[in-house]
């Protein structure tokens, strides 16, 4: 990846909703808080109350934890709630760049398929706009966790600042302890997904030997040539290694070609390629946006 645009991938954390659970009802919230705070009430096994919580409504956009810490515990106590514990939780990573969100939609689908692979997620999935065919998001989800990179100006219709978010959500936990989740728990699986970077490459090559199998002598035709389709599917092959795999996986070029053809792919088309280095680059930029957020 280009040194200088590697140097823009900057990213602000901040805690953006929480979800906790509760014994009782809880009813008569005061009406300074009540617009941060939803609450449904379950009867099974006794009543509780799941409140979904989101404090940047109390106070405005927070991104330190003290600040986050004050308006949680003002909204809890605004809504009686004094005994809880937190069951989902959701670590925002912003850019407030316009052309952050299309300018590393590569490099994030890398990050989250780094976790796709060494999570063994099912629900992996890509979101376009229906008409101009533009990336919306790429998601991956369990019942334990989430991560999500989207075009946050397109989701909020233009409203938000920021316009691009990748997303960490903890769900079915059960502890109160924000900065443990997400400074410990979250930074060792990332330092786990970085040590798959292969598997991903593996992952997306076989994908895309079968897409092209299936689709070579397709009619109606699918891409009248190996070019068109390295170009149609560029957004799915990170690195000249992976690259060359792919290729010398194809009758069309051979293992004997494959660096060859590869190189001169790159040369007259310029797919963008990652090194191990710049998606640890990535990855030490949301470290180093969480640890900003909880220690201030």
């Amino acid at each position: 990846m280009n040194p200088h645009k590697l140097e823009q991938y900057n990213l602000t954390g901040s805690i953006h909703t929480l979800a906790v659970k509760s014994e009782g009802i809880v009813e008569d919230i005061m009406e300074e808080v009540a617009d941060c705070i939803i609450s449904n009430s379950q009867t099974k096994q006794g009543t509780t109350t799941t409140s979904i919580i989101n404090p940047n409504k109390l106070i405005g956009e927070i991104y330190t934890y003290s600040e986050f810490d004050t308006a949680l515990n003002t909204i809890l106590a605004g809504a009686g709630i004094e005994d809880y514990t937190i069951v989902r939780a959701d670590m925002r990573f912003d850019s407030y760049d316009a052309e952050h969100y299309e300018k590393f939609s590569k490099l994030n689908r890398y990050l989250v398929s780094l976790m796709a692979v060494t999570y063994k997620f099912k629900n992996a999935y890509r979101t376009t706009n229906l008409f101009t065919q533009k990336q919306l998001s790429v998601a991956i989800k369990n019942q334990y966790m989430e991560l999500e990179n989207y075009d946050k100006k397109a989701e909020s219709d233009g409203n938000a600042e920021a316009y691009s978010r990748l997303e960490e959500r903890s769900k079915r936990w059960q502890d109160k302890d924000l900065a443990y989740e997400f400074l410990d728990r979250w930074f060792a699986r990332w330092d786990k997904a970085i040590k798959n970077i292969p598997k991903v490459h593996k992952a997306y090559n076989d994908s895309l030997e079968k897409i092209w199998n299936e689709g070579k002598n397709a009619y109606p035709c699918k891409f009248r040539s190996l070019t068109d389709f390295l170009i149609q599917y560029q957004n799915c092959i990170f690195c000249k290694a992976q690259m060359i795999d792919l290729l010398s996986r194809f009758e069309e070029v051979g293992k004997e070609k494959a660096k060859s053809r590869a190189e001169n792919h790159k040369k007259r088309y310029g797919i963008e390629y990652f090194s191990q280095k710049d998606v640890e680059r990535a990855i030490n930029e949301i470290k180093r946006a969480t640890l900003e957020f909880f220690s201030h």
